[in-house]
């Protein structure tokens, strides 16, 4: 009898909620229809007292879990209508909890389903519509040719930059300057260009255009009026291409020479000149290069596969013994090459650059390490200390000093105007 009881009260539920969900289901589709109906005709029979009740999506959206639903289902102020749609919601919860596949939370961001203001009246929404309706252009139009204002640009993945400054030095002595002294003018002139594509994926390819020409007049020097303290033309591309998190597979290539003559003071020997010598690098290996914040950037490239060629153009003997290009203007060479070159904002107004490379055959070393310090007082003014070590054994004996052996140093601190862009 208990069994039978059970039956009868379980199929007199079951057809209780079909009926419930038959009812939700009309409502749902009188609903869509009066929609239609306003749109279509806004004069329409019923259209002023019907809305669209914009909670049934919740029943027809991928199965989710609304963790409202059992609170609007049995609150006191909830409406009708609502409420049916929540019972529902837990009816299914409870007998298909296989079928609910997302959860509201995967959505809280989304203003879609969430309702943060009041939804506009009825009129309201009948008006927009109304509007929209007549603001429409006729079907028989042909579209094709109306310019609706919409430009497509394709991406810039080029980024340009660069700075200039002219700095200037100037020390006088008396002659009877107890300490001694030697009269002089400086002068340095700087431009840094840099070209970078970066595709944001899996390419980068960077240039880099750096060149200085300084000069020095002391007047302890008879044979010149001047010579040069800093020249430089130096050129640096690098083709990175990702491998896998911070490294590249690279293929890097380096040019180098000078603007004019070297001079010695109170000599006039030439020791360097323009293309004499020129070197030029092409190497590839890996590169590591983090994503660093605050504008730092840091790149360590490993190169074991290197080729070095050294041209000589003058006919200078003087320059050909200092680089030991006796009877001959060319020399090729193989090895390995490490290039390092960092970039920090240590505080707002004060930056360090470093760059530093080393190369070897097997047979010589040479090296360098560059630290430039810039200090910017302003947009346009600044100051800059710079520190170049260089190692070099592939020199004559007679070049190597007591103190150092074959490192060399320069120092030179200056002042002047920078402009960046």
């Amino acid at each position: 009898m208990k069994r039978i009881t059970f039956i009868l009260v379980m199929a007199f539920t079951a057809v209780t909620i079909q009926a419930q969900h038959r009812d939700i289901m009309t409502r749902y589709a009188d609903s869509l229809r009066n929609a239609l109906t306003t749109i279509s005709d806004n004069t329409s029979k019923g259209a002023d007292n019907e809305t669209i009740n914009p909670y049934y999506y919740q029943l027809f959206f991928p199965t989710t879990y609304y963790s409202d639903a059992s609170k609007n289902a049995f609150s006191l102020n909830s409406d009708d209508e609502y409420s049916d749609v929540n019972r529902q919601l837990l009816q299914f919860y409870a007998l298909h909890p296989e079928f609910v596949s997302h959860h509201d939370s995967e959505f809280k961001n989304e203003s879609l389903l969430t309702n943060t203001t009041d939804p506009k009246p009825a009129e309201e929404i009948k008006q927009v519509i109304s509007q929209a309706k007549t603001e429409t252009a006729p079907t028989d139009i042909n579209t094709d040719d109306i310019d609706i204002g919409l430009e497509v640009k394709r991406p810039n993945f080029w980024k340009v930059t660069g700075n200039f400054s002219l700095q200037f030095t100037q020390n006088y002595f008396s002659e009877n300057w107890y300490r001694g002294g030697d009269n002089n003018n400086t002068m340095l002139a700087s431009v840094l260009l840099n070209a970078t594509y970066n595709d944001t994926k899996r390419i980068t390819w960077e240039n880099k255009l750096d060149m200085r020409l300084g000069f020095i007049t002391t007047k302890s020097d008879t044979c010149h009026s001047f010579l040069t303290n800093n020249d430089r033309i130096q050129l640096n591309t690098k083709l990175n291409i990702k491998a896998v998190k911070a490294w590249n597979y690279t293929i890097s290539g380096e040019a180098k020479t000078q603007f004019l003559p070297g001079h010695r003071a109170n000599n006039r020997l030439t020791y360097s000149k323009f293309i004499s010598p020129l070197d030029v690098y092409i190497s590839t290996g890996m590169d590591f290069k983090p994503t660093l914040k605050n504008g730092n950037t840091l790149s360590v490239a490993i190169l074991p596969l290197s080729y070095k060629l050294r041209y000589i153009g003058s006919h200078n003997e003087n320059i050909h013994k200092v680089y030991n290009f006796v009877n001959r203007t060319t020399t090729q060479d193989y090895g390995s090459k490490l290039e390092v070159n960092c970039k920090l904002n240590i505080v707002k107004n004060l930056s360090w650059r470093c760059r530093s490379y080393c190369f070897t055959s097997y047979e010589y070393v040479e090296a360098e390490l560059e630290n430039v310090f810039t200090f910017s007082f302003s947009k346009y003014i600044s100051s800059e200390l710079n520190t170049l070590w260089r190692f070099d054994d592939n020199r004559p004996a007679k070049y190597y000093d007591d103190n150092l052996g074959y490192f060399q140093f320069k120092e030179f601190l200056t002042f002047g105007l920078k402009y960046s862009f």
